[in-house]
């Protein structure tokens, strides 16, 4: 018959008796508790130097504070009670708690009965809060340790769909469903330390080198992200209700725990400590200011203050990769304007990676810290071959310089598999602003990138020949920086000096050329687990990713990825970062856009923010005096969100439907400029004259902007097949892309106005009134949906 036994501890109401009965004493106790500790229940290993060691399971039920505070007393002392004799002192060596069945604490919970977080969405996993305070894919039992990998990982996405509600309010109001009574339940700050709990469990169960990782590194890893957005949301909650103070406090410790655990195994994930340093940076006003200053160190120790100038013996050898448009005018530039001297090439040069552009060497007329030369390596490239550079130690650094084509360039450069091999400093000097950090910091995650911010300007001669260029001109200020051992700060203050005017030059500190020195920028718009959504933002971090291709043909037809939202990865969430840096061109480059509040159309406002589902639905989404529709069945949706910490006061998150997540990116990128513009109108964000002020003018003004998204190198049968498909998930009539082109002039051009402007926008309505009259009165209709994005017939999916 088993021994009973008393663990008596003490939690924050006083000393706690929790009855158990022993499994086992002296040296077998160990192998008992391994034995037991994954199955249903609540198992303690207590252990003494030179005495008994006990193997212990608690009764069951056990109220949800009392749980929690046996954890705090892991590790530490707890008596041992035997019936009738004197209580013996233990080390509280383990505790592993499976499928437990936790009892709610009245003095605590108010919550009678477990809430469906789900509210009985039709196909979403199952997401339920218990009234003890933990999450579970079942209303009837507790899930802890990995046991709760299935609920904290929907837990994770289901946090991860809001943009600015907390635990304070677990089912924001539907803007489209006014007439709903507004629900009030939310997370008490008792029931909240239970949360913890549960996080804390599994991020134990889930532990950097332990069984289940080396078993599982993948799942576990998701796991501990899960842990780790719950975690974060807690601490986002003590912003909207102080009683989460102690909570979040509590939550900080485990993050930063995890973040020092996160390294130094194979079965750690980099990208998960570095996410867990970016969600405390952004979660620091709910830091404590020792918290808050230990989160800026981390913060910090992310980025290189400088170059590794003592690793870096020998000559400097850089690279220059340019288009063949610019590599002539360059090379000419280096040596009338910098007095570089063209040299013969080393005998180690090694091959030119494109045979047909034999490098051209030149040394420049200032030398390294050491006294070695500086030597430029000048060639033309293509996307295919402009990043081969980074794979040879002979190079430290490496200049790009071409067009993007709207980012199209650099998801063909990244497709090029090279592994970085040294050092190396990669400046990209080219149209595609801050979308080329999507493409080229996950195949250089250890290189220090300096990425242009808009387009680079250069000069042509009569001859056609690049006569000045401000690439060249930022990137010898790097160099000349680097020969003075600069660190990137400095680095970044002599770009700013060479760099040429910029409207965004109001902003104080702005530079063309973003680098290690602009931490902010870099996280905001920094993917790092290629899921489609900006990182800096993004509370759920999911390693368990499935790639989806592209399905040209198919672009319009729903189909299921069989997987979560978050965890669609390939081209498709290449697809929607190009959509969404693609819009932050589109409002550079159109005076339409230019009554965005405080000029945010020039601050780069746009950044994906993934994708969604009926089952997942994007929440906290802003829709001013839209028509009713449900979001969750759209194939694109723009969140807006004003915030005084963004440039420009305005963050807006790009999504994208996971049912069409095989789109071409192509059609992403024309829906989801759509739904920008139409909601941007809904908001009042886009003003202007009257025209603009119609419902004709906004739709035609919607047309001008997918038209010029439409102007890249392609079969005219593609796009203009393209061009159909978007007509009519936007209830708009065909009329002809020819006649909406003809509308954007080389007028436009010279003025920036590549995606439309408002003298088009003019042009275009006079066209269609005197040519096409029944469109034009299309175009001019009440109804409201006509030139708003379709809901997506999903059947009963």
């Amino acid at each position: 018959m088993p021994t009973e036994v008393i663990v008596r501890i003490r939690s924050p109401r006083g000393i706690v008796d929790l009855p158990g009965t022993v499994d086992s004493v002296g040296p077998a106790a160990s192998a008992a508790f391994e034995g037991r500790k994954s199955t249903p229940g609540i198992r303690l290993l207590a252990m003494a130097v030179n005495d008994n060691d006990y193997a212990i399971s608690l009764q069951s039920p056990v109220p949800a504070e009392h749980l929690a505070a046996l954890r705090e007393r892991e590790g530490k002392a707890v008596l041992i009670v035997f019936p009738g004799r004197t209580p013996v002192r233990r080390r509280l060596e383990a505790v592993a708690a499976s499928s437990v069945e936790v009892e709610p604490d009245q003095g605590v919970a108010s919550q009678a009965a477990p809430i469906d977080l789900t509210a009985g969405r039709e196909g979403a996993a199952p997401l339920w809060l218990l009234p003890v305070g933990v999450f579970s894919a079942s209303p009837a039992l507790a899930a802890d340790g990995i046991a709760a990998r299935d609920a904290l990982v929907t837990a994770a996405r289901w946090i991860s769909s809001r943009r600015t509600s907390t635990f304070t309010q677990l089912f924001p109001p539907s803007a489209f469903h006014p007439e709903e009574p507004l629900r009030k339940e939310r997370l008490s700050a008792g029931r909240g330390m239970a949360l913890l709990e549960q996080a804390r469990a599994a991020l134990e169960a889930a532990a950097v080198g332990g069984d289940e990782a080396r078993r599982d590194p993948t799942a576990a890893a998701t796991l501990r992200s899960a842990a780790l957005t719950i975690l974060s949301h807690l601490i986002a909650t003590s912003l909207d209700d102080r009683s989460f103070a102690p909570v979040a406090d509590r939550a900080a410790q485990e993050i930063f725990a995890l973040i020092e655990k996160e390294a130094g195994d194979e079965t750690a994930r980099p990208a998960l400590r570095a996410h867990a340093i970016q969600l405390l940076q952004l979660r620091a006003p709910g830091l404590t200011a020792d918290q808050q200053e230990r989160a800026r160190g981390l913060v910090r120790s992310l980025l290189r203050e400088a170059p590794p100038y003592d690793e870096l013996t020998g000559p400097w050898n850089f690279a220059v990769c340019s288009a063949s448009e610019f590599h002539e005018g360059e090379c000419r530039i280096l040596v009338s304007a910098f007095e570089f001297k063209e040299v013969t090439p080393p005998p180690d040069t090694p091959p030119s990676p494109s045979g047909w552009s034999p490098y051209r060497v030149f040394e420049a007329p200032f030398k390294t810290p050491s006294g070695e030369p500086i030597r430029v390596f000048a060639r033309t490239a293509t996307p295919r071959d402009e990043n081969l550079e980074m794979g040879m130690e002979f190079f430290i650094g490496l200049l790009i310089n071409r067009h993007a084509q709207l980012g199209s360039f650099d998801l063909r450069a990244a497709a090029v598999k090279v592994r970085q091999e040294g050092y190396k400093l990669m400046m990209n000097s080219q149209c595609a602003g801050l979308t080329t950090r999507f493409a080229i910091s996950q195949v250089f995650p250890d290189a220090d990138i300096y990425s242009s911010w808009d387009s680079t300007y250069f000069r042509v001669g009569q001859d056609g020949v690049v006569t000045a260029s401000e690439g060249i001109d930022c990137f010898v200020a790097a160099l000349r920086g680097m020969s003075e051992r600069a660190s990137h700060a400095e680095l970044d203050a002599r770009i700013r000096k060479a760099q040429w005017h910029h409207p965004q030059a109001q902003v104080p500190g702005f530079s063309q050329f973003v680098g290690p020195s602009h931490p902010l920028v870099v996280a905001r718009y920094s993917d790092v687990n290629r899921d489609g959504r900006a990182d800096y933002y993004d509370g759920f971090l999911d390693f368990q990713l499935t790639e989806i291709a592209e399905d040209i043909q198919g672009s319009m037809t729903p189909r299921d990825p069989g997987v979560s939202a978050s965890q669609i990865s390939g081209d498709a969430a290449a697809g929607l970062n190009w959509a969404a840096g693609s819009l932050n061109r589109v409002a550079q480059y159109s005076d339409i856009w230019a009554g965005l509040a405080g000029q945010s159309e020039l601050y780069y406002v746009f950044q994906s923010g993934g994708f969604f589902s009926h089952r997942e639905p994007p929440h906290d989404v802003p829709t001013g005096n839209a028509v009713r529709q449900d979001l969750g069945r759209l194939p694109a949706v723009t969140r807006f969100h004003e915030s005084k910490e963004a440039l420009g006061g305005l963050s807006v998150d790009v999504m994208f439907h996971s049912h069409l997540s095989h789109a071409a990116q192509e059609l992403k990128r024309l829906l989801c400029a759509a739904d920008a513009m139409r909601r941007a109108f809904d908001l009042g964000y886009l003003e202007g004259d009257e025209t603009l002020s119609t419902p004709r003018g906004q739709r035609c003004a919607m047309l001008l902007t997918m038209a010029g998204l439409l102007e890249f190198p392609a079969d005219q049968n593609f796009i203009d097949g393209l061009w159909s498909m978007a007509l009519k998930a936007l209830r708009l009539p065909q009329i002809s892309r020819s006649t909406v082109r003809a509308c954007i002039t080389e007028e436009d051009h010279e003025l920036s106005n590549y995606y439309g402007s408002r003298r088009g926008l003019g042009q275009l309505l006079a066209a269609l009134q005197k040519s096409d009259p029944v469109t034009f009165e299309q175009l001019g209709t009440e109804d409201p949906l006509v030139g708003r994005l379709a809901e997506l017939d999903l059947g009963a999916a």
